[in-house]
């Protein structure tokens, strides 16, 4: 029955997605926009692909509970790219690792609670009942959820008490971050992590899970980044990871933010 209702609900955000851009005109201007800025034009099939992609991953993290089995975890997520083995064979006092709005960075925070890894996200909360519950899954997951608007002393303390603070670095900054090259694009970006990991001295990771198919399965590629140089140049080489990412896979990354949007004293009047 709740494999029957969850193929049943892929079919639906399948059938929506196809419709998205005209039942969506706003996003999809955004998301054209964005695909223009990036890759020089905006292909309507990829804007497509994009609609379809987050419709699965909500149908994805809505029936998650049902459907992962811990005992099949290695089915449902793939975990890549050397960090894991760092992490456990050293076990740092605190750790920063940054990810992105990519794949499916819900159910990724998820599968830490099932590899040791005591993590912290720092989020924005989201207002009304969907809010609540996401507060709920990310609690029922091990997470000890930071609130961004009071983000670095709590990082701070989440850090000393050895947890690994997760950041999704990826949104526009404006006059809180610092222009980094995206996409050729400076894009203003939050250098907090890069930051932290440089001011005390803990390992830095950087991940993002990939969708493979139906049924919960992820591959999930975090690496170590060496934690040198400033801020700034250290959150280049943040924002190159994540580029690499996106143009692998387009239609896993969230275009639906205006990501190249400068601060707005910057903007043209």
């Amino acid at each position: 029955m709740r494999r029957g209702s969850y193929e049943a609900a892929l079919r639906g955000v399948r059938g929506l997605a196809a419709l998205a851009p005209e039942l969506l005109p706003r996003a999809a201007a955004t998301v054209r926009e964005n695909l223009k800025t990036a890759f020089g034009e905006a292909d309507g099939r990829l804007a497509r692909a994009v609609f379809r992609h987050f419709g699965e991953a909500a149908v994805d993290l809505l029936f998650y509970r049902r459907l992962f089995d811990p005992a099949r975890f290695p089915e449902h997520f793939r975990f890549e790219g050397g960090a894991l083995e760092h992490y456990r064979s050293t076990r740092p006092e605190g750790a920063v690792f940054v990810t992105g709005h990519f794949g499916n960075w819900e159910l990724f925070g998820a599968a830490f609670r099932h590899v040791g890894i005591p993590i912290a996200p720092v989020a924005r909360p989201v207002p009304g009942p969907a809010g609540r519950w996401l507060h709920r899954f990310r609690r029922s997951q091990g997470q000890e959820v930071i609130d961004k608007d009071d983000a670095l002393p709590l990082a701070m303390k989440a850090l000393r008490a050895g947890r690994c603070v997760a950041f999704l670095m990826d949104q526009a900054a404006g006059r809180h971050g610092a222009p980094v090259p995206f996409f050729g694009r400076p894009a203003w970006t939050f250098t907090a992590p890069a930051a932290l990991a440089l001011k005390l001295g803990v390992p830095l990771y950087a991940g993002y899970s990939t969708r493979l198919g139906d049924g919960i399965r992820y591959r999930c590629f975090a690496e170590r980044v060496p934690v040198e140089g400033d801020a700034e140049a250290l959150t280049a080489r943040l924002n190159a990871i994540l580029e690499g990412y996106v143009r692998a896979r387009p239609e896993q990354w969230w275009w639906f933010h205006r990501r190249f949007k400068p601060p707005r004293s910057l903007r043209e009047p």
